[in-house]
């Protein structure tokens, strides 16, 4: 899929065209989707923001510079700036884990991969089997790259705290996870 998507966006750098446009969307949507609807959480507002964020892409396409980041990091990018803006934008109230839903670029891919491996469901389980507050810490650890001392001030916990619930967690993810190649 990825190769096409490349071909149909070197297609429409050199000509605009609505029918190749067309064609990127079909292959990227769900993608950019998944992206918008996990800062907005719900579908309507996730489906009209996507809109927009097409429309944003469409406008911008002259930007993209294959030698900066892939085209899916991209616009995938866009996706999730346009979304947060959203939020902003329409004074949505934010979620209690919206901070988890911030994205980073380098993230996308692992996010992709993870989500299209089979060992998704076997991660859900293990993630799962932790308390909300600790798999909160986990994920804004590790997939948002937060400081023991941000996460705090997010949950309103002393950073003794924090640390305590990361690494009680670990341990109970890495057994859960024996054997699973992620």
């Amino acid at each position: 899929m990825e190769k096409n998507l490349d071909f149909y966006f070197a297609k429409l750098q050199q000509n605009k065209t609505q029918r190749t446009f067309e064609q990127i969307y079909k292959l990227s949507s769900v993608r950019l989707f998944g992206v918008v609807l996990r800062i907005l959480k719900k579908k309507e507002l996730s489906e009209d923001c996507l809109q927009e964020v097409y429309i944003k892409i469409w406008n911008r396409i002259d930007t993209y510079d294959a030698q900066k980041s892939n085209m899916m990091t991209w616009m995938s990018t866009i996706a999730r700036n346009h979304a947060i803006d959203y939020v902003r934008k329409h004074e949505l109230p934010i979620q209690d884990d919206f901070e988890l839903s911030i994205i980073k670029d380098n993230q996308i891919h692992f996010l992709d991969n993870l989500e299209a491996s089979d060992t998704n469901k076997q991660l859900q389980d293990c993630l799962s089997q932790l308390k909300d507050e600790s798999k909160n810490a986990i994920f804004m650890a590790y997939f948002n790259g937060l400081t023991y001392e941000n996460i705090a001030k997010i949950v309103g916990s002393p950073v003794s705290t924090i640390k305590t619930w990361v690494s009680r967690s670990l341990p109970i993810l890495k057994k859960c996870l024996a054997g699973v190649h992620v």
